[in-house]
């Protein structure tokens, strides 16, 4: 089943967001094998969020673990935090 993500860092800016991204998604032709739709944006309260749609969690902890995390520690970012839930409607028009 699919799952929505909400990451979010208070310590993260859109220069932070996006080098993690150009590092981790070099070509956006070719996404993480799972990866439905992509969004990132200035969270509400300050910092960065990322909300992601993927196939499963099991795809979604696995980029996460091999290629963000590392990405992220290799610039110095600092924590975020991730929220998972089931998806329970979509509709991609």
């Amino acid at each position: 089943m699919a799952i929505l993500v909400v990451n979010q860092g208070a310590g993260w800016s859109q220069e932070l967001y996006q080098a993690t991204f150009d590092r981790t998604i070099p070509d956006r032709n070719h996404p993480p094998a799972g990866l439905i739709a992509h969004f990132g944006s200035p969270g509400e309260t300050g910092g960065w969020q990322v909300v992601d749609v993927w196939e499963s969690e099991d795809a979604f902890r696995r980029f996460l673990e091999e290629q963000v995390k590392p990405a992220a520690q290799e610039l110095g970012a600092p924590p975020f935090e991730s929220k998972v839930v089931e998806v329970y409607n979509s509709l991609i028009p």
